[in-house]
């Protein structure tokens, strides 16, 4: 039994679909008197007997597996996966269920299986959607040759209107469709966009190849995704720092609310930056960085080696057997270092090379995060105890190293979203640079 069966089945019991937003798919693998039965079940709830589905055995196991799939069990991240340091709270769905049976609360307890939120709702339904598109046959391939810019005419611009218009992405057909015209491009240009890419307006081979990518891998790619939502605390904490490893962004929540977003400089793709829960509860400022052991052999040595000075000429001193980098304006960590508990040796910092934060691509790092703003975002955290403004600024300048601990630290979670949807309901899929979408589709179950 498909995966979205069971969630359509179980959501129009529960009169959950209208309130999504999205209708079940028209191939239920449970019959109508299945639907009846859960149906009924709802409606009878907080009665003494057991559910007069409890003795069908297809649709009790498709529930169980449906309140497993929503409440992240299928799997245990870190078996797939050492970096992957999520995982969902142990929950008993069955027992939840019974209990909510025989006390009238059935149609609210399933409310409660999916991760709350508008961006988790709104990526179910995209799933819904993209699920549609691959039950119809997916779209038309498009010719290996693809090169197309504004002012182009043929059948290449037929077949990339087709495949806009897939997604909902294409602009209405023209009175010449053959004509690669303003609209199109407009169109293409938001698409790129959306998808991470250059946004020109131009077919060429990235955006060709991103465009040739299977409706059935775009699907898997949102099935990964609504996992990883899956696997984070109920309810995120409201007050957070997000790091987003797949866009390489950042994001500062207070109360629930995003008060600050910023790029990041993320882990490249041989040192990618794991997914752990933290919390950062210090901010050190004019740190000095204690070179880890493996970058002082592989790299900073070697390069010495070559050139006697450079050790000295960057602030490098040996200090009980290990590299240190002394602080300054040289300094690998910057002006500011975020503390938190790391369970990975990675963390998060401020640095020199800010022409960086520029590139679209920015997978460059060990595994640490690189922050873009670190000063407004110290300013942030310190501003509440009276250690921001003016003061940091002084601090600072001393040049002395200083840890200013955090009188409410705050949570730190660190996702991987590679999918996104605009507030219009629009899909982009940004690359994946980890291969971790494909990992974790080929690990889950089948539903």
């Amino acid at each position: 039994m498909k995966l979205h069966a069971v969630l359509a089945a179980l959501a129009l019991a529960a009169g959950l679909t209208a309130a999504a937003g999205a209708a079940p798919p028209p191939d239920l693998a449970l019959s109508g008197a299945d639907r009846a039965a859960l149906e009924a079940a709802f409606g009878q709830a907080g009665r003494a007997p057991p559910p007069p589905w409890a003795s069908d055995a297809q649709v009790w196991e498709a529930t169980e597996r449906l309140a497993q799939a929503e409440l992240g069990l299928r799997v245990q991240p870190a078996d797939i996966d050492p970096l992957w340091a999520q995982a969902p709270a142990t929950w008993s769905p069955m027992q939840e269920m019974a209990s909510a049976y025989a006390s009238g609360r059935l149609a609210a307890w399933s409310a409660t299986l999916a991760p709350d939120g508008e961006a988790y709702a709104a990526l179910a339904r995209a799933r819904l959607r993209y699920a549609a598109i691959v039950d119809a046959g997916g779209w038309p391939d498009l010719p290996e040759d693809l090169r197309l810019r504004l002012g182009d005419v043929g059948p290449g611009v037929l077949a990339l209107r087709q495949r806009l218009a897939a997604e909902g992405a294409g602009p209405a057909a023209p009175d010449r469709p053959e004509v690669f015209d303003p609209p199109l491009k407009q169109s293409l240009v938001a698409w790129q966009a959306r998808n991470g890419l250059e946004a020109d307006g131009v077919v060429g081979p990235a955006t060709r190849a991103r465009l040739a990518e299977p409706a059935a891998t775009r699907l898997a790619r949102i099935e990964a995704n609504l996992e990883r939502w899956r696997w984070l605390p109920r309810p995120l904490p409201r007050d957070r720092l997000e790091i987003d490893t797949g866009g390489a962004v950042g994001a500062l929540f207070r109360d629930g609310r995003r008060v600050r977003s910023f790029r990041v400089i993320v882990g490249a793709v041989r040192n990618p930056t794991p997914l752990f829960l933290s919390e950062i509860n210090g901010v050190v400022l004019n740190p000095p960085w204690n070179v880890p052991d493996r970058i002082a052999r592989e790299e900073i040595l070697p390069r010495a080696a070559l050139d006697p000075g450079y050790l000295e000429r960057n602030g490098f001193v040996q200090l009980d057997g290990r590299l240190q980098q002394a602080p300054g304006p040289l300094s690998a960590l910057g002006l500011v270092k975020f503390d938190l508990v790391s369970p990975f040796g990675v963390f998060l910092h401020d640095t020199p090379g800010r022409e960086a934060f520029r590139l679209r691509e920015r997978h460059l790092s060990h595994g640490c995060m690189r922050v873009e703003q670190p000063l407004a975002l110290a300013d942030l955290l310190l501003a509440p105890q009276g250690r921001g403004g003016e003061r940091l600024m002084a601090d600072l300048a001393t040049g002395r190293t200083q840890r200013i601990a955090l009188s409410r630290p705050i949570a730190l979670v660190v996702v991987h979203w590679t999918v996104r949807i605009d507030p219009d309901g629009q899909v982009g899929f940004l690359d994946d640079v980890y291969g971790w979408d494909a990992r974790l589709a080929r690990a889950l179950p089948g539903m």
